[in-house]
């Protein structure tokens, strides 16, 4: 008897997820398991840590936290969504430690949009209304090859890199004056 585990089905969930959103989103990179930094330091002499603020690695001084699945601009590498996985439920510790996370992540990359995915699921459970302070949009998916779903799924994102990508403009020095900032939320 085969027993699959939860990081197992975790796994598989997240390489159908990249597969599918090479096809459904090709104007931006879709990578799995791509780190971005939490953290920056000016060290004594002025000297930026970790030196290479392109390509983090988790471990060994060097501040970065792995993503599930990263969406970016094709062109220059710039990390716009985040989206962060889970199959067969999610915890209140899951929550908790994602959403910190996010959080770290948004302090280095500002116009960072950052989501919670969970598979085999319904609904989203009440814990993550009650403990979510860092994600600006979750999605749950019953059946990802189910057709609408991964429509549905595509299409959330590529909003969400709309809105990174209206941030990052500003961020970069847009002198357009904005004249109203609003936060939707939907709930369906």
């Amino acid at each position: 008897m085969d027993i699959v585990t939860k990081k197992q089905r975790e796994a598989v969930f997240a390489r159908q997820i990249k597969a599918q959103l090479d096809k459904d989103l090709p104007e931006y990179g879709v990578s799995k398991g791509t780190n971005l930094l939490y953290k920056l330091i000016v060290a004594p002499g002025f000297v930026l840590k970790p030196k290479d603020i392109k390509h983090p690695s988790r471990g060994n001084g060097q501040y970065g936290f792995q993503t599930d699945i990263l969406i970016s601009r094709k062109k220059d590498g710039t990390p716009l969504v985040v989206v962060e996985l889970k199959h067969g439920g999610f915890s209140t510790h899951d929550v908790l430690t994602y959403s910190s996370k996010a959080l770290k992540h948004k302090e280095i990359y500002p116009y960072l949009r950052y989501g919670f995915v969970v598979g085999g699921q319904k609904k989203i459970d009440q814990k993550f209304f009650t403990h979510n302070v860092g994600f600006d949009f979750a999605l749950t998916v019953a059946s990802y090859r189910t057709s609408g779903q991964h429509r549905e799924f595509a299409d959330l994102l590529r909003r969400q890199a709309n809105i990174a990508e209206e941030f990052a403009k500003m961020i970069d020095g847009d002198k357009k004056r904005k004249r109203i900032y609003e936060t939707r939320v939907v709930m369906e």
